[in-house]
């Protein structure tokens, strides 16, 4: 890393991802405590974790931005994005509900759940779009196609149904991807 621009970029993109971490884990903490009045349900949880694991994934990522001599704006601008969108993501999926005598049991969740989904498709084509730019399309990039899919059908279902299969397929292709990372065969890095 001979470039101090890489250094600024990774601290920019570290920053951003801090901050959507932070507010998961305190989001977490809330729910543990019993602080939050209502509790999320247990679908949102599970994408609250989700979310979690999600931001924990691309902070160990970060080093990939070493790599990088030569940066341009637009470049840069591009790869802080998904940290960005994630951050928005997690501020949607984390928010608590607001208690009301009329909404029904999942009422919450479900007005979430298309901005919510809206964004993880976004963040896995930005994903899908770094790894064309930097050429390195591979098997983790079709799982961030099917992944990208798969929220852009739970962004338009209002079926408890699907969102709980959908939630069961995505911690399926995330621990997927976690496996084919920690292969480190070649073309799957």
């Amino acid at each position: 890393m001979e470039n101090p621009t890489t250094l600024l970029v990774a601290i920019m993109f570290v920053t951003i991802l801090a901050m959507a971490i932070g507010s998961i884990l305190m989001a977490c903490a809330e729910i543990a405590g019993g602080l939050r009045r209502p509790a999320p349900e247990r679908i949102q949880l599970s994408w609250i974790l989700l979310m979690l694991f999600i931001l924990l994934n691309l902070f160990w990522e970060t080093t990939a931005i070493l790599e990088i001599d030569q940066w341009r704006f637009a470049e840069f601008l591009y790869v802080i994005a998904g940290p960005i969108v994630l951050l928005f993501a997690t501020g949607v999926i984390a928010s608590p509900e607001q208690a009301s005598e009329n909404s029904q049991r999942y009422d919450h969740y479900l007005g979430l759940s298309r901005r919510f989904f809206i964004m993880l498709a976004l963040h896995d084509a930005w994903i899908i779009g770094i790894d064309i730019w930097y050429q390195n399309l591979n098997i983790l990039s079709l799982v961030n196609g099917l992944l990208l899919i798969l929220f852009l059908l739970l962004a338009f279902s209002r079926s408890l149904r699907i969102h709980v299969a959908g939630a069961l397929l995505a911690w399926g292709g995330y621990v997927v991807e976690l496996v084919l990372r920690s292969l480190e065969t070649p073309g799957i890095q």
